[in-house]
């Protein structure tokens, strides 16, 4: 019966090495000589002969780092699903509560072994001691102790090794370049850009009022609504084809800033679509009417919403790409309140200049926050926290990536 192993759930062998290279736990078992142990009948010890090919076999675990990843790269890639490491450990360098497998390989890596930092190079060695000792070697700006123990079969690690090393040996640069073409950073700008002026252009009156005139209210509303889904299908795609080019390495606690903010962006999402408010698309003839609930918190509760995510995604990846995203719908969230003011101000008129008073752009600093909660009522909270909920259960299913810190 093959032998079982201790490691961790999540081993952090994206960017951690043992101290030294490793030993197989089995070479313990083996007779020493002078131990009162002997060759078999009609065989011959020959030491000396043992100790060049011993030599041998050493220069070429030193040359080649995944000579000692002797398993099933197939078989390890569905035992990092299966132990739950891949939910911790990504593939492709995007963000995770531990490090990432990509391009770990050769690199070197600064860790603290018994509390002293140092710098040790990555390869099958170290990542197959991870595995064995998950908590020998720490990765600077990771907590130790946070892997539970796990029990593996001796053939696992070694199939786990091999699918890391598979996982984490830089690419050539035949195959790097294979990759680029399927994304790039500048397409990902420009859907980006397309995304923010389609809102904005299509928004403004010199755009908007010949466009009414030609199509009507309906035919505009439908051109519109068009052509910002494009142009915000092509901003997904955009990003997800686009590379992972890390801009810093975000600390583990920053996973949980979304886990914080989301729950204020969803409040302000179901309050603004649930409210009228004069601000919003068609809505403009409620402008005489007393502001009620979010609208004395915000005019602009919506747009909030949009902005909190984007702010609380940021932090957490801060790779290239996701700055591009995220930080283009928080610009278009704000810009977009600053430019539904001006449009009011000037499709409205004198109506105006009541309501700005009465609300304002940034929450809560009109006051009147207990009489607005008491106006939004229960089932709104009740559907925030069914939101939520549902986000945290389906984040994961829906975007590839756990919620969960």
């Amino acid at each position: 019966m093959a032998s079982l192993w201790r490691s961790s759930r999540c081993p952090p062998a994206s960017d951690i090495g043992g101290s030294l290279p490793f030993t197989d736990r089995r070479a313990q078992h083996l007779p020493r000589e002078g131990a009162g142990t002997s060759a078999p009948p009609g065989v011959t010890s020959r030491p000396m002969r043992t100790l060049p090919a011993l030599a041998l076999a050493g220069v070429a675990l030193l040359f080649a780092p995944g000579a000692l990843a002797e398993g099933d790269p197939a078989r390890g890639k569905q035992l990092l699903f299966e132990r739950g490491c891949a939910a911790c450990h990504s593939f492709d360098g995007s963000a995770r509560p531990g490090p990432t497998y990509q391009g770990l390989v050769g690199k070197t890596r600064k860790v603290i072994t018994q509390e002293k930092p140092r710098e040790l190079v990555a390869d099958a060695a170290y990542i197959r001691r991870s595995i064995l000792e998950p908590n020998h070697d720490i990765v600077e700006g990771y907590m130790p102790g946070a892997m539970p123990g796990l029990a593996m079969r001796e053939g696992d690690v070694d199939h786990l090794v091999a699918a890391i090393v598979e996982i984490g040996t830089p690419e050539k640069p035949a195959e790097v370049a294979t990759k680029a073409k399927d994304g790039s950073l500048g397409v990902l700008a420009a859907a980006t850009l397309a995304f923010f002026l389609g809102h904005v252009g299509l928004s403004s009156l010199t755009i908007r009022r010949p466009l009414i005139q030609k199509l009507g209210d309906k035919g505009f509303q439908g051109i519109y609504s068009i052509l910002v889904l494009a142009a915000f299908v092509w901003m997904i795609f955009a990003y997800r084809a686009a590379p992972h080019e890390e801009l810093w390495r975000a600390p583990p606690w920053t996973r949980g800033i979304p886990l914080v903010v989301m729950p204020i962006a969803f409040f302000f999402m179901v309050c603004g679509f649930t409210t009228k408010n004069p601000t919003a698309a068609g809505q403009e003839k409620t402008i005489g009417a007393e502001p009620r609930g979010i609208v004395r918190i915000t005019r602009h509760p919506g747009l909030w919403s949009f902005a909190l995510w984007g702010l609380a995604h940021i932090p957490p990846n801060g790779d290239v790409a996701s700055v591009c995203l995220f930080g283009g719908i928080v610009c278009l969230a704000i810009a977009g309140m600053l430019h539904i003011d001006s449009r009011r101000k000037a499709t409205l008129g004198e109506a105006w200049a009541p309501f700005a008073e009465k609300t304002s752009i940034v929450p809560f600093a009109r006051g009147g926050v207990g009489k607005a909660f008491a106006e939004i009522g229960i089932v709104r909270f009740v559907v925030v926290i069914l939101l939520y909920v549902g986000m945290l259960h389906g984040h994961r299913m829906l975007i590839g990536v756990s919620a969960m810190p």
